[in-house]
């Protein structure tokens, strides 16, 4: 079975017809520069027990990744976000893997097509 592109180009192409090439860089660059951090907070709430944070980290990023076309990172998210929302941080943490991972899967859908370089 294929795995699911990591951005849906048709999804991606809509947004770039709503905003210039410049500005699309602009939000790509914004976004993958948030991650890695986001990354990190979503650790220290998952590690310090705080499911409220951890709920809204991966609600902002699964917002963030639907934007951007990433509709699995988007859906891993989602699935997190239901998971710290119920408390079950250990589930969430679990997911945290995934969505770093498909996270490096994006980054490099961006970087070979050009919308991560000057």
């Amino acid at each position: 079975m294929n795995e699911p592109p990591a951005i849906e180009k048709s999804d991606f192409d809509t947004l770039l017809e709503l905003l210039d090439a410049r500005t699309m860089r602009d939000v790509v660059r914004l976004f993958t520069a948030s991650v890695p951090g986001r990354l990190e907070s979503l650790r220290a709430g998952i590690a310090s027990g705080d499911g409220a944070a951890v709920a809204t980290l991966f609600h902002t990023m699964r917002s963030g990744s639907g934007q951007l076309g990433a509709r699995r990172l988007e859906a891993l998210c989602a699935h997190a976000e239901k998971q710290a929302k119920t408390g079950d941080l250990s589930a969430a943490s679990d997911q945290l893997q995934q969505v770093h991972a498909e996270f490096e899967r994006c980054l490099a859908w961006f970087d070979a097509r050009g919308w991560l370089s000057a």
